[in-house]
């Protein structure tokens, strides 16, 4: 036996080193020896392993495993074992353990070397804080794992709130849609009912029906405005036309019309043409083309269906014909007779009986060019409009002075042989200045400003009244020119200021 000499502490002859301290052990005296006279006469054989450990010693110092009496008493004898003398091992081994007897062992599951008894009842300190800090890794690993699978459950949850299952394009938009976006008015071209294009020119790349498209989508902004204008008349108004315009080979509109409508509107039908025959075309060297666009004015994406099968349904009776709805034309230039041939000398020649020229008969000027002469024959009305229609019914736009030129031109118009019926449209400056007033007037007041009096005059805005401090009377221009389109050319505020507590 060997012993260590820091610790006593007794190892058998194959080990080197203290499993404790580290130090080199030495040979045991053999008054250090128990229960024996020497060697190994009363050593005890472990069970388990074959190691020989000391009388008294209850747990084997190779592999561990309990000693007791019984083991001692029924152990054979192991000569070889005591009479081996292994040379000293250079490499320190694992203390208490005998690898070639752990091989030995067969494995199930437990320890090599640990008797039950050791397993169930008995544990010692480190393996108990190892078992113990196993269980809360398990337990903080199992944590992870839920609270991983609960983020992972709510994302995918978040991004498909339907089960999953991905909305499909088509609906998100009509889903997002707002109920004011769906009632929008529009102005759209039927889409069952073509854009035509006839004429000598019709084939032409210059005059074809993509170009045609291309136009009315430049103009469209303004036939929105006038329809916007319409709904605030009448909020009801649905409207669907064919409009006919010619195009002459420089780009202009010689001629516009409402050929048909669902819903006839004077003052719609007006505006429509008004702004149709402002569009230009690319010139080109062909002859005139006259171009048909089916056009829809609605608020819902079901008054459009409705109105476009209503023209379709209209345009189906229309006969070739007849007369437009509503029409307007550039005034044609007044004939002018052909040019005398100059003299030239001739032959003589036999002379045929002179034959009086018979004056060919001028041409009745049609309702609209008698209108449009009445109103250009006075310079006030030089702004105002006129459109007619078929029946005798003409409509005035643009704008006058005031009211008394307003009521002028309707006086002038009614003149007019063949008027049947006047609408009238026209704005006045005054009344747009009054307007504007008394917009700025409320402004002055919200503001603190109620001694503060504003005139409008066309675009210029003159002040007057008091206040009580310059800055105000700064503020006071600050707020007209902001509350409508003028510019303060006289300021005539006068500075009051206040008693001393500000009254």
């Amino acid at each position: 036996m060997k012993r260590c000499p820091s610790c006593d502490r007794t190892y058998p002859d194959s080990e080197t080193f203290c499993e404790t301290d580290g130090t080199a052990l030495v040979g045991a005296d053999p008054a250090f020896v128990q229960g024996g006279t020497g060697g190994e006469s009363g050593a005890v054989e472990c069970p388990v392993c074959g190691g020989k450990a000391e009388p008294g010693e209850v747990i084997c110092n190779f592999c561990g495993a309990r000693l007791t009496g019984d083991s001692a008493a029924s152990a054979p004898p192991r000569e070889s074992r005591s009479t081996e003398s292994p040379a000293p091992s250079t490499q320190r081994q694992s203390p208490g353990l005998d690898r070639t007897a752990m091989s030995s062992q067969p494995l199930s599951g437990q320890f090599p070397g640990r008797v039950p008894e050791q397993e169930a009842g008995e544990e010692d300190e480190t393996g108990g804080a190892g078992g113990f800090l196993r269980l809360i890794a398990y337990i903080v690993a199992a944590l992870i794992a839920l609270i991983g699978g609960a983020w992972l459950a709510i994302h995918l949850t978040a991004r498909h709130p339907s089960g999953g299952a991905a909305a499909s394009p088509s609906a998100s938009p009509s889903a997002a849609a707002s109920p004011a976006a769906a009632s929008a008015p529009m102005v759209v071209l039927a889409g069952s009912i073509p854009v035509q294009v006839t004429g000598e020119s019709s084939t032409a790349p210059e005059r074809s029906a993509s170009v045609a498209r291309n136009s009315f989508a430049s103009g469209q902004p303004a036939l929105l405005d006038a329809y916007r204008h319409a709904l605030s008349a009448d909020s009801s108004t649905k409207d669907g036309m064919l409009v006919r315009i010619r195009i002459q080979p420089d780009g202009t509109i010689s001629k516009a019309s409402v050929e048909t409508s669902t819903a006839p509107n004077p003052g719609l039908d007006a505006e429509v043409v008004n702004d149709i025959s402002a569009w230009t075309f690319t010139p080109f060297g062909g002859g005139e083309v006259e171009i048909s666009y089916p056009i829809i004015f609605a608020q819902t994406a079901a008054d459009q269906a409705a109105v476009e099968s209503a023209l379709s349904a209209k345009l189906a009776s229309l006969s070739p014909t007849e007369s437009p709805e509503y029409s307007s034309a550039t005034p044609s230039p007044a004939a002018t007779p052909a040019p005398t041939a100059a003299p030239s000398v001739a032959p003589a020649v036999r002379k045929r009986p002179h034959v009086a020229a018979v004056p060919r008969p001028r041409p009745t000027p049609s309702l609209f060019d008698r209108v449009n002469s009445a109103l250009k024959g006075n310079r006030k009305l030089g702004r105002v409009k006129a459109y007619t229609t078929s029946g005798g019914t003409v409509t005035l736009t643009g704008s006058v002075f005031d009211a008394n030129d307003k009521a002028l031109a309707e006086s002038t118009v009614r003149s007019v042989s063949g008027v049947v019926q006047v609408i009238n449209t026209l704005t006045t400056d005054t009344g747009v200045w009054a307007q504007e007033q008394a917009a700025i007037q409320q402004q002055l007041a919200n503001a603190g400003l109620p001694n503060v009096t504003v005139k409008v005059i066309g675009k210029d805005a003159y002040l007057n009244g008091t206040v009580k401090t310059d800055l105000e009377k700064q503020r006071a221009v600050t707020i007209t020119q902001g509350a409508a389109p003028v510019i303060v050319r006289g300021n005539l505020i006068t500075v009051v200021p206040g008693n001393m507590f500000g009254f």
